[in-house]
Order: structure tokens, then C-alpha cells, then sequence
């Protein structure tokens, strides 16, 4: 009996699936892809630093109108590509620097000052190659912060700040 049921299921199902497409489709709704960085930051990233760049625990940071403060430096700007989940993601340079170019300038909004510029692939396959591996992580990361809060809010850049802090 229950094999003779399975196709009427997979049949039903798959004509949900159909009047669902069907009605996107005459409703006029396109769907769009995600752009490639916003797509790879969703599938590697997310899950920790939260889809929204909120994450839900105090060890993972959170991107949110923050991250952006990274690039108040020189150090800074390394330092982020440099960390080792960053560093060693799977992916070519190309596909890095465009998901890096999303986590700071769509994520981190209004924390990025005046006249950062967008993460090129040359630069980031630089960066990785010198990993931030056996390092006192949290204290690095303060101390860049701390370096590239002085400039920052010198410019005055909306959400600088409060973004220097990053929790």
C-alpha cells in the first residue's frame, strides 16, 4: 500500500512546486540571484556571524554596523583578511575580496569611514598568504582597534564611534 501511495505524494508535491513557480512567475515577482560575495558570505559565514552580521554568542563578533571600523587602519584592513577562517575560506581570491567587500561595506555600513576603498582579489591573495595562525586573536584584535580608533573618529564617520568598540 505504501508504495502505491508514494507516487500520488511525490506527484501532488511536485504540482505544489509547479502552481508555486507558476504563481511567482504571473505575479511578476523575478526572483534575482544574490550577489556573489553576499552569497558566499550567507553560505561560510553566516552561521556564526549571524546572516544579518549579528551573531548570537559574545566570543563570535559581531559585524553589524561595525566591522567597517577595521578599515580606520592600515593594520586593520590586514588584520581582517588576515584572521584564519577569513584567510583560509575555500575560495579563490576573486570570490574572497568580493565576499570581504560585503561583510564591510554592506554589513558594516555605517561604520566605514570616508574613502575606504573596496578589497581588489591581488590584495586579498596577498593577505592570506600570511595567515594569523597560534596568535592571541581577541588581543590583536583590540589592539588594532584601538590603533585605528584615533583616525576614525577624527573623520567624524557616522557609527565610527560606537564601532571601534565592537563589543
Amino acid at each position: 500500500m505504501r508504495l502505491a501511495v508514494a507516487p500520488l505524494v511525490l506527484a501532488g508535491v511536485a504540482s505544489i512546486g509547479l502552481l508555486a513557480a507558476t504563481d511567482l512567475r504571473s505575479a511578476g515577482t523575478a526572483l534575482k540571484p544574490l550577489p556573489w560575495g553576499q552569497a558566499h558570505y550567507y553560505e561560510g559565514c553566516g552561521g556564526c556571524h549571524g546572516l544579518d552580521g549579528i551573531s548570537a554568542r559574545r566570543e563570535i563578533p559581531v559585524l553589524r554596523d561595525s566591522v567597517g571600523a577595521f578599515l580606520c587602519s592600515a593594520e586593520g584592513r590586514r588584520y581582517i583578511v588576515r584572521l584564519p577562517n577569513v584567510a583560509f575560506a575555500n575560495m579563490d581570491d576573486r570570490t574572497l575580496a568580493e565576499t570581504m567587500n560585503f561583510v564591510v561595506f554592506e554589513l558594516g555600513r555605517g561604520s566605514v569611514p570616508a574613502g575606504a576603498r573596496p578589497y581588489t582579489a591581488e590584495e586579498v591573495g596577498s593577505l592570506r598568504r600570511m595567515p594569523l595562525k597560534n596568535q592571541p586573536l581577541a588581543q590583536l584584535r583590540a589592539t588594532v582597534l584601538a590603533q585605528g580608533s584615533a583616525p576614525c573618529r577624527a573623520s567624524a564617520a557616522p557609527g565610527i564611534a560606537s564601532a571601534v568598540s565592537l563589543r
